[in-house]
């Protein structure tokens, strides 16, 4: 019986195919957290205050309370929350527009 290959991605060199472009906003500024150790410390935070601070639910972000741009320290857990991801945006936003 044949069988049906497999949708397989198309390699990006070929031409006609367009490359795919990171969006300016999707990058990550600090490269401190592209690493293993902020990846480790994060889980583990996260593990100990599972716990949006904000409405109590469940956390998937570990916010810095001080953002790192305005000298707020990054490895320093005093400084860090664990919110949830929409209350993380509202965080986010309204720091950029108090800066």
């Amino acid at each position: 019986m044949p069988t049906i290959p497999r949708k397989q991605t198309p390699d990006p060199r070929r031409k006609g195919i367009k490359q795919i472009k990171q969006l300016p906003w999707a990058r990550v500024q600090d490269p401190r957290y592209n690493t293993t150790k902020w990846r480790r410390a994060r889980k583990s935070f996260l593990s100990r205050h599972p716990v949006c601070a904000m409405c109590m639910k469940l956390a998937s972000v570990v916010d810095h309370i001080q953002p790192v741009t305005q000298g707020g320290a990054f490895w320093v857990e005093t400084n860090w929350q664990p919110l949830c991801a929409s209350c993380h945006s509202k965080k986010t936003q309204s720091d950029r527009l108090n800066k």
